[in-house]
């Protein structure tokens, strides 16, 4: 599973080498997931995010985790809608996140899996440095044998640097 985040993490990386500025960026984030097996499970999780962002994308690697729910993720967005606002203080984005998931639940014989899926939010401007990300995400789960998808929402700050 490494080896295919290294293989998209080089990929999208040369998509931006045309781009001429690239923003990077420090974050932390508040994450909720509804966790579909037999019962519905609810996580709220605490992680790190680290990520580039050009005019048009945003590339990021993601890590969330509590006591029985761990994931690391690779998130790439797309920036919608600037051609016809400009740069305005609040841009919408649709994504595609690609990660591994670690849960462990009584009712699950497995315990890791990876998951891909979407991602749609807003990025909304405090400063020039700190912006605030709320989004909703949908992941399809892989490897888990009663465990489908998760679904959720997260806030993020970012600080650019």
């Amino acid at each position: 599973m490494s080896r295919i985040l290294v293989l998209f993490s080089l990929l999208f990386s040369s998509l931006f080498a045309q781009e001429t500025e690239e923003f990077p960026f420090l974050g932390v984030t508040v994450s909720t997931q509804s966790i579909d097996i037999a019962h519905s499970n609810n996580e709220t999780t605490l992680g790190i995010r680290y990520g580039k962002q050009t005019v048009d994308w945003r590339t990021m690697f993601s890590y969330f985790g509590n006591s029985s729910y761990k994931s690391f993720a690779l998130e790439i967005d797309k920036i919608l809608m600037d051609e016809m606002f400009g740069t305005p203080k609040v841009r919408p984005y649709l994504g595609f996140s690609l990660g591994t998931v670690k849960y462990e639940d009584s009712s699950l014989t497995d315990t890791r899996g990876y998951f891909y899926g979407g991602d749609l939010g807003l990025i909304i401007y405090a400063t020039d440095k700190i912006d605030a990300d709320l989004s909703y995400h949908y992941y399809k789960v892989e490897e888990f044998d009663t465990l489908d998808n998760i679904q959720g929402g997260t806030l993020a700050l970012h600080y650019f640097y």
